[in-house]
């Protein structure tokens, strides 16, 4: 059995892989030790970059996911038919990135860190668009069409002198359709 959001989250990662690790030289500082689908809990001081793709996000319950038309969904000048004529309806399948850069062992200056960190933050933000979900379908019929990064959030949250960390999360959903 399958469902369209856990789907979609390897979809997600797959893709971050292949930008965050397999085109990156490992000894590169924006290289991301960790992508994975779910919550970062690994050990801080020992990585660098940690990236988690979560449906939905912990932090905020009131982030749902839900029809195209309900009215808590952010606007992102789409406009679509909701219901179709004989059954069909588009939802919003909506998650976040987490993004953790941890550039503790490096004693990097405060420049140069938000140089890396938000490098980190492009390159996710660059690559989910083009995500292709053709042929992702669920074992209840449900599909994924197509992925928008409509938000983030990121800062620096501490470590100076010269062990700064950056942290934040970026926004995506998902429009699929649903028999």
């Amino acid at each position: 059995m399958t469902q369209i959001v856990d789907l979609i989250l390897d979809k997600i990662v797959e893709r971050l892989l292949l930008v965050m690790q397999t085109n990156i030289d490992p000894t590169d500082i924006t290289y991301a030790d960790i992508v994975k689908k779910g919550l970062l809990q690994e050990n801080k001081a020992k990585r660098n970059i940690g990236i988690g793709v979560t449906g939905g996000d912990h932090d905020d319950p009131e982030y749902t996911d839900g029809i195209a038309s309900l009215s808590k969904l952010p606007e992102i000048a789409m406009d679509l038919p909701i219901r179709e004529i004989g059954g069909g309806q588009m939802w919003w399948r909506r998650g976040v990135i987490r993004v953790e850069c941890f550039f503790i062992r490096e004693k990097l200056e405060e420049d140069a860190a938000f140089v890396a960190a938000y490098e980190v933050l492009g390159r996710i933000m660059a690559n989910l668009e083009s995500i292709n979900f053709t042929g992702v379908v669920d074992s209840f019929d449900e599909r994924a069409l197509k992925l928008f990064c409509y938000g983030n959030t990121f800062f620096e949250s501490g470590g100076a002198p010269k062990s700064f960390i950056f942290r934040g999360k970026v926004f995506w959903q998902v429009m699929t359709e649903r028999p």
